[in-house]
């Protein structure tokens, strides 16, 4: 559980569906603009903000948006360094920190869209010298969600705000930045503090005897095969399917679906962290497996074509690399959607197991007899 890394999705995600879940986001502004400069004066420093709002790119065409939808803004900045950690930042979200907010009407809901944002926070932050860190939530008339654009995506989240009364003088923009943690070593982990979601709630079951896919945080499945060697190296492989059979997960709508892909695990038998070897996977776009798109609300067999992986696991040299015969399921994308599939795994019934099934014949040999 916990894929992909903080920060490094592609977009982020907002929920509120009832007492199931609610994901949030957050926006560090690290670095906030003192200075205004007219066009007939040298710079001076911002002593009223006007017109503050924060400027998000959302994804309409991939959300459950109810007739009314309502965006809110929250400061979540804190003077202890907590943020990787979920409870601490769910607690800053409280009416008495919101520093914004907007209500639309499903009809009018733009792909951008401007939150106001309370001039005197912004102010406050300028004066002080103080970073901004912004929490967005979503609630609406009904189950709802979607997808904001984050800085990995290239479409983040902007500050816009007017540090004169002259309407002459143009607009400040602030881009998303994390100066925490600091240090040379830790630039990837600042990165992905620039913006990040963070679960508050999440009461999906988790079933016995199964494997969860998908879902916030992102959850992959581990599966390990052994396979006879005189299958893969001695014989002539005809198909290879893997059959996964799935487990209903009652939430939700029956029109929700996921894609869910079987990447190959790369690392050694030297790694011997489940999780570690979950994330040594083969590269999207370089896999030899099929991909799932199926509901979480469906049940029965599923199946994957596995024939070209067997395929490259026969070119494996078994000494030099003992290959580790594994896949990792993930879903695509991972981490920005509400949906989480269930499947039997190993300690099931041997009816719902995962299984291989390998049809094969005697090598065939090719040449002049």
């Amino acid at each position: 559980v916990g894929f992909p890394e903080i920060g490094t999705e592609q977009e982020l995600l907002l929920a509120t569906r009832g007492d199931t879940l609610e994901v949030r986001g957050v926006i560090r502004f690290d670095t906030m603009t003192t200075l205004v400069t007219s066009a007939n004066a040298a710079a001076q420093p911002i002593t009223e903000v006007d017109s503050a709002y924060l400027l998000i790119v959302l994804d309409t065409a991939h959300a459950r948006i109810p007739a009314q939808i309502r965006f809110e803004l929250y400061d979540v900045d804190d003077s202890v360094e907590t943020d990787t950690l979920s409870a601490p930042v769910n607690a800053r979200f409280s009416p008495d920190r919101k520093i914004g907010g907007i209500t639309v009407a499903r009809a009018f809901l733009p792909e951008t869209l401007a939150v106001p944002v309370s001039d005197s926070a912004v102010l406050a932050k300028i004066n002080s010298r103080a970073r901004m860190r912004i929490g967005l939530r979503i609630d609406g008339s009904g189950p709802v969600w979607i997808r904001v654009g984050s800085t990995l995506g290239s479409v983040g989240a902007v500050l816009m705000y007017r540090g004169s009364p002259d309407t002459t003088v143009s607009k400040i923009s602030v881009s998303p930045l994390s100066n925490y943690p600091a240090g040379t070593l830790e630039a990837g982990i600042r990165a992905g503090l620039t913006n990040y979601s963070v679960v508050a709630k999440n009461a999906l079951p988790q079933f016995l005897n199964t494997m969860n896919v998908g879902g916030n945080p992102g959850r992959r499945a581990y599966l390990r095969f052994n396979i006879p060697s005189h299958i893969v190296d001695s014989s002539t492989i005809v198909r290879a399917t893997l059959v996964l059979t799935q487990r209903p997960i009652p939430y939700g709508d029956a029109r929700d679906t996921m894609t869910i892909q079987a990447q190959v695990a790369l690392a050694g038998p030297q790694v011997t962290d489940l999780r570690r070897a979950a994330n040594i996977i083969s590269a999207p776009g370089l896999d030899v497996t099929d991909s799932l798109l199926i509901s979480p609300r469906d049940s029965g067999q599923k199946s994957v074509n596995m024939f070209n992986l067997l395929r490259a696991w026969r070119t494996q040299d078994a000494l030099l690399y003992p290959p580790p015969r594994a896949i990792v399921l993930r879903a695509s994308p991972e981490n920005v959607l509400p949906f989480e599939a269930s499947f039997f795994n190993s300690s099931s019934p041997p009816s719902l197991r995962p299984s291989m099934r390998i049809s094969y014949i005697p090598t065939i040999t090719y040449g002049v007899p």
